[in-house]
């Protein structure tokens, strides 16, 4: 029979990418925020409040209020645990 240990399955690779890929834009996009911020002193956490406040609209315009309500939702379940 043959071993399959190192077969790599390709949907989960891809997914994987995706998710690193994400996580790495979303990572330059906070450091880009924070250092703005303070670069003008102001509050980092009031920068980026703000910032997902203007992302939940553009979603709004985009998708409709109900694509953004789940957004939001999904952000505060994550953040519930």
């Amino acid at each position: 029979m043959q071993r399959t240990e190192n077969v790599v399955n390709l949907a989960a690779y891809r997914d994987n990418v995706r998710q690193e890929l994400v996580d790495d834009i979303s990572a330059r996009a906070f450091l880009y925020l924070r250092d703005e911020a303070e670069a003008h002193g102001l509050s980092v956490s009031q920068v980026i409040a703000e910032h997902m406040l203007g992302l939940a609209l553009v979603v709004e315009a985009v998708e409709g209020t109900e694509q953004a309500r789940e957004l939001l939702d999904a952000v505060s379940d994550k953040l519930a645990g």
